[in-house]
């Protein structure tokens, strides 16, 4: 969509240090700042918002006065049981002083996993937008455990900008952009206003660790830029100490840094497809029914799999791959792994199958951009 394009729809993540203060605990100012900027949004901008908020854990932690580098798993998920309704209170404060009102949504990676549970997702969002009200997302870190977890909420932003169809994705932060180099370290370090193409040279260019109380970097901010430009999303990092910060960026002002979207996105079932699920196993796939992939041309039969790889079921996500491993794209199973197994036995016994439903059917799978391997198996 690029500069100086309307943003009709946006989602807007904001870490924990961006709404707490220095020592952990939620921030009014900040918080304030950030909420009046949505407001404006939605009624000088006609643009509808969607808020990404992390700050649940920190929120808990400074509440109980407990130490984030010693507590356990389940002192964390009671801190942000304690923190998730603080944050939300406040933000409903916020918005309400206003006449607006908010709705939470809490996600684990399983409802963005499962597609019927993505569709509801996505119908409860649409349907929170055009009631006028924010809906206001974080992960469940209640029940979250690491087999579930987005791992951070820039993730969560991306997906949940592919969720709500948005066309731009801001993730707020307390660095005005990405660089050439560490600003604080190198004074020759400039900031990247546009950016077309995430390639492995941007990609080198991300940082580590986040701050004292976030869970995310400059690595995660790129690697959900990647999930949301794939799907036709605008992305821009910006500081959110920037003044009017979320103004400026609807007006195509150039702040921070922006990932242009795709000109040619994935559409909306196919983006899930590749950002959504884990893939639950390999079917591992001869020359030939790589290059009927690859040209678009056909869809996976029996005959060009060679190998299947882990224990699935029908209706699984799975991964593509060629003969050495290299994985090119993604699909789901019409068969398990167990009925594919037997078929492939039955045919290598000289067996002649017949009137066999495609495997992996065209209209269920993804050829991986330049067929590079996907890294979610």
């Amino acid at each position: 969509m690029g500069q100086g394009a309307k943003r009709r729809r946006m989602v807007v993540k904001v870490g924990s240090s961006s709404i707490t203060d220095g020592h952990g605990r939620l921030s009014i100012e900040k918080m304030q700042r950030l909420v009046n900027q949505l407001i404006l949004l939605r009624q000088s901008r006609d643009c509808q918002v969607i808020l990404v908020s992390s700050g649940a854990i920190a929120a808990g932690l400074g509440r109980l006065g407990w130490d984030r580098a010693t507590i356990t798993l389940p002192e964390k998920q009671a801190a942000a049981a304690v923190g998730q309704t603080l944050l939300m209170e406040t933000y409903d404060q916020l918005f309400g002083d206003r006449g607006i009102v908010t709705g939470q949504v809490l996600l684990t990676r399983l409802d963005i996993e499962d597609r019927k549970r993505f569709v509801h997702i996505r119908n409860t969002v649409l349907t929170l937008l055009h009631g006028g009200i924010v809906p206001v997302v974080n992960e469940n870190d209640t029940v979250a455990v690491d087999e579930i977890r987005f791992g951070d909420n820039d993730t969560l932003g991306a997906l949940t900008a592919l969720v709500s169809e948005a066309d731009c994705l801001v993730l707020l932060t307390d660095i005005d952009g990405l660089y050439t180099g560490d600003p604080k370290a190198d004074a020759n370090a400039t900031r990247l206003a546009e950016i077309w193409e995430i390639t492995g040279e941007i990609e080198a260019l991300a940082g580590g660790a986040g701050s004292a109380v976030g869970t995310g970097g400059m690595r995660t901010k790129i690697s959900a830029a990647k999930t949301a430009v794939q799907s036709g999303i605008d992305v821009v990092i910006a500081s959110s100490e920037e003044p009017d910060v979320l103004l400026r960026i609807a007006d195509g002002e150039p702040v921070g840094t922006l990932f242009h979207a795709r000109p040619a996105p994935l559409a909306h079932r196919k983006s899930w497809l590749v950002h959504g699920p884990h893939a639950s196993g390999v079917l591992q796939m001869d020359d030939g029914a790589v290059q009927a992939l690859v040209a678009g041309t056909g869809s996976l039969l029996l005959p060009g799999i060679v190998r299947v790889e882990g224990d699935f079921h029908e209706g699984s996500p799975v991964a593509l791959a060629d003969v050495t491993g290299r994985v090119i794209g993604k699909g789901i199973t019409n068969f398990s792994a167990r009925d594919l197994d037997m078929l492939m036995d039955r045919r290598n016994r000289g067996e002649r199958l017949e009137n066999l439903t495609e495997v992996v059917h065209r209209n269920n799978l993804v050829v991986m951009e330049g067929a590079h391997a996907y890294g979610g198996v």
